[in-house]
């Protein structure tokens, strides 16, 4: 085991940064990036964002990410969920065999009455003659019913966010803010992701990043300072 907060303050002077160059470079606030070299991991906003962060900044450092983050698990556990106890099911009741064999004689009872009735009525009801046939009508015609076309709904244009100025953090969540997380950590100068479906996204550095779906370009990027976007 080793401090990750040690680690990274030490990997950091020694090359000569200071905590707002790790804050321009990373795109964290400044009081997160104390909060890392101080190990206060319960400064940060959740066990999620920690372990981000953790890798964020060590690999903004060239530092083995990967072995950060394993440390950060080995030191922050993610918490267990204890699984709540099966409900007890009771067994039905047999039912007892006297009220079955009862209840058969019944319908057995019941169903010779209504034949012995039936017969009785065929043999004294004289027999009629058969009322003579309708003449037939001709089938109804056809109408001819014409399908509509289905036409195809045509499909959203995706999401792109490209890194033209510089580097930008990028959190980008399904739907909203608590949504699942699609992308998560730095995009490079002269990269691009994107996204087909509606999306929450935090941008750490706006300034850095051209953003536009198909023929539109959302506001409030114009800013200098992080900032949450639904698109």
């Amino acid at each position: 085991m080793f401090a990750i907060g040690g680690s990274l303050a030490a990997a950091r002077k020694g090359q000569g940064l200071t905590p707002s160059d790790v804050e321009r470079l990373t795109c964290l606030r400044g009081r997160y990036i104390a909060a890392l070299e101080d190990d206060d991991f319960t400064a940060l906003p959740g066990r999620t964002y920690a372990r981000a962060f953790v890798r964020t900044y060590s690999a903004t450092l060239g530092l083995d990410a990967n072995s950060f983050v394993d440390e950060f698990d080995a030191q922050w556990p993610e918490p267990v969920e204890e699984e709540a106890p099966a409900p007890m099911i009771r067994a039905p009741r047999p039912r007892l065999g006297r009220r079955i064999v009862a209840l058969a004689l019944v319908a057995a009872a019941t169903v010779g009455i209504v034949a012995w009735v039936t017969t009785a009525k065929q043999n004294t009801l004289p027999s009629l003659t058969p009322p003579p046939a309708a003449h037939a009508l001709p089938p109804p015609a056809r109408s001819h019913v014409l399908a509509a076309s289905h036409t195809s709904a045509p499909r959203a244009s995706p999401l792109v966010i490209s890194a033209t100025n510089g580097t930008c953090w990028l959190l980008v969540r399904r739907g909203g803010a608590s949504g699942a997380i699609l992308f998560q950590g730095i995009l490079a100068q002269g990269k691009t992701v994107r996204f087909t479906q509606h999306v929450w996204v935090r941008f750490g550095a706006p300034w850095n990043v051209q953003v536009h779906r198909g023929t539109k370009v959302p506001a409030g990027l114009a800013v200098t300072s992080p900032v949450n976007l639904s698109l």
